[in-house]
């Protein structure tokens, strides 16, 4: 709770104008019981073998919410993005492994 406590501040601080987006996406989702688990279940350990289901699942969700379009996400062209992602990635070798499944499945 604290990562993401802090991780919104920064991008509240950042980027005010896609902040509020980016926020109500996520409420949304979490809204979902069936997105909200997925949110739940990336508490596991990096050699974990569901690993791979979560993924899919992930991605499954993902095409199921936005169709062909992009998610919202921040303007790359800021360093930002790239800062929550290696801070998401650092506090958990599960999740860098899941952002390097996610992102592998999403550019195959």
């Amino acid at each position: 709770m604290d990562l993401q406590r802090d991780l919104w501040i920064l991008v509240f601080a950042t980027h005010p104008d896609q902040a509020i987006t980016l926020f109500h996406d996520q409420a949304e989702t979490l809204a979902e019981p069936a997105l909200r688990q997925l949110f739940l279940d990336y508490d596991l350990d990096a050699d974990d073998p569901r690993i791979d289901d979560l993924v899919r699942r992930i991605a499954e969700a993902t095409r199921e919410r936005y169709g062909l379009d992009e998610p919202p996400e921040l303007d790359a062209a800021f360093d930002i993005p790239a800062l929550i992602q290696r801070t998401v990635n650092a506090s958990s070798p599960a999740w860098q492994r899941l952002d390097t499944l996610i992102r592998a499945q999403r550019d195959a």
